[in-house]
């Protein structure tokens, strides 16, 4: 990842965050004024637009409830924001960019109709998404990592914005070294020069909650030392307030999405990722699990605090370079291993890396694939497994209808019609005999997609909150099996871990 030299002033050491929170009391009586004017921002679009046809003026109401529904949200939220002391400018910074960017949206939207088109234009999409990438990089903390989520998510949001947020997994700015330093020496309990023989103050990958410093211990070892950014803490809770409120306006625009529920389950997770006590049992818990070429670095005890994780170093390269650079035979390796990982955590362990996006996956030298960040996992009970290799089962068979059936057991909840569609579609791929290379994953994804909004627009599709992170996973995967086209048959990958479960 290469390092950029902006920064956040609220991510740095305690000095400067005691600052900050005085100027959150001192603008804390004035905040519900600012979050309204952010609210009227939303509805000044709505202005001078009357002579619009029946359907434009259906869409100009739309954007003139939003701006009342996020003044709703922001009363509802603010109690808790005051009593929390959390930082009042960060969360109306974070609020104004989105607001602003959804009132966008929906202008460009009401003129589309009212030039005849039903949806906004390719050039529009593209500026609009480079808008909310440079936002992500600029906010960092949990909007960019939102960001990160949503560019793996191509279905969902639409191919031009994944392929402009994707640009996230490489484009985050590192914190100053001397700045993360302090939190090591501090968590660790000692000056780094008597904790490690070297150290790199300069980050070799910076991600949206840490960064990572290549260092050695005294006895020679070679190892990664992924340190928390000083000041995220607050920074997540602000953004978890500020992201919840905006979904409360932005459900509509991707029709089928529980934007609440996304929120919500984006939150417990962006919380989870702070507690490396938590990551390192994880870590050495899901090492037990992994089948070679899988493998997880081994974490050293010694150097790992509750915002401190020291593993083994791996050297390699990233799977998407890896992957970009090898043959065929090569590709269908190192994917079927994933794909088999994954349908072992699911199906058999029901402990499953929640976070799989490409940055956490490095091809060593030696071919095996070390598999990093456990900050988020999901944890699947019995019944959840036994439930998904059902679902699974159906889709094996083309059942359609079972499969339908099976997803409104594991609690979808919408049109049973769409929920059918989105399984017969899925069907094409897992039959037996079927290799993954000869699916146009493309074309299905356009038509499924297509039939699911068209349903949801009238019944809706609600998702349970634990298919939040699965559905991260099996997009990731999904995304790499489209990518590549690997000479691989799914159903011989996946079928012996689902029979296993039932």
């Amino acid at each position: 990842m290469e390092p950029m030299p902006a920064t956040s002033t609220a991510l740095v050491p305690h000095r400067a965050r005691r600052a900050d929170r005085a100027e959150g009391a001192n603008l804390r009586d004035a905040a519900p004024a600012l979050l309204e004017a952010i609210a009227d921002l939303v509805r000044r679009v709505t202005r001078n637009v009357d002579r619009l046809t029946t359907d434009v003026v259906a869409d100009v109401n739309a954007i003139g409830k939003d701006g009342e529904r996020l003044a709703a949200a922001a009363r509802a939220q603010w109690e808790g924001w005051a009593s929390t002391g959390r930082a009042t400018p960060r969360i109306a910074k974070v609020v104004r960019e989105g607001a602003q960017l959804l009132a966008l949206y929906r202008w460009h939207l009401l003129r589309a109709k009212f030039g005849g088109y039903d949806r906004v234009p390719e050039a529009v999409h593209q500026q609009l998404a480079a808008r909310a990438r440079d936002a992500c990089i600029e906010l960092r903390g949990g909007v960019l990592k939102l960001g990160q989520v949503a560019s793996c998510r191509p279905d969902l949001v639409g191919p031009i914005w994944a392929a402009a947020l994707a640009e996230l997994q490489d484009r985050v700015p590192a914190v100053p070294g001397d700045a993360v330093i302090d939190r090591l020496e501090a968590e660790l309990g000692g000056p780094v020069g008597e904790l490690f023989a070297s150290f790199e103050r300069e980050p070799v990958a910076a991600a949206s909650l840490a960064q990572v410093h290549l260092a050695t211990l005294a006895d020679g070892r070679e190892v990664a030392v992924k340190v928390q950014v000083p000041g995220i803490d607050e920074i997540i809770e602000a953004d978890i307030s500020a992201l919840a409120a905006l979904a409360a306006i932005a459900g509509d625009l991707i029709p089928g999405a529980d934007l609440g529920t996304f929120a919500r389950e984006l939150g417990a997770a962006l919380r989870e990722e702070l507690d490396y006590v938590r990551e390192a049992a994880s870590a050495r818990e899901m090492s037990a699990m992994m089948v070679a070429p899988l493998f997880v670095p081994e974490v050293i005890a010694s150097h790992s605090r509750g915002t401190v994780l020291t593993s083994a170093r791996v050297i390699g390269a990233r799977l998407g370079d890896h992957l970009t650079a090898a043959d065929a035979g090569e590709r269908a390796r190192v994917i079927g291993a994933m794909i088999d990982g994954v349908a072992r955590q699911v199906f058999v362990h029901g402990v499953v890396h929640a976070d799989p996006h490409p940055g956490n996956f490095l091809v060593a030298t030696d071919g095996r694939v070390a598999v990093l960040d456990f900050g988020c996992v999901l944890r699947l009970s019995d019944a959840e497994r036994r439930g998904y290799a059902r679902l699974l089962g159906k889709l094996f068979t083309g059942d359609g209808n079972g499969a339908a059936e099976q997803l409104l057991a594991l609690g979808f909840v919408g049109d049973r019609t769409a929920l059918v569609t989105m399984a017969e579609l899925i069907c094409a791929a897992m039959k037996p005999g079927v290799a993954a290379a000869d699916v146009d994953y493309g074309a299905q994804m356009k038509g499924m997609m297509a039939e699911v909004q068209r349903a949801a627009r009238s019944g809706g599709i609600q998702v349970p909150p634990g298919f939040v992170l699965l559905g991260r996973v099996l997009a990731t995967i999904a995304g790499l099996v489209v990518a590549y086209k690997p000479a691989l048959e799914l159903f011989r990958l996946i079928g012996p871990h689902v029979a296993r479960a039932t």
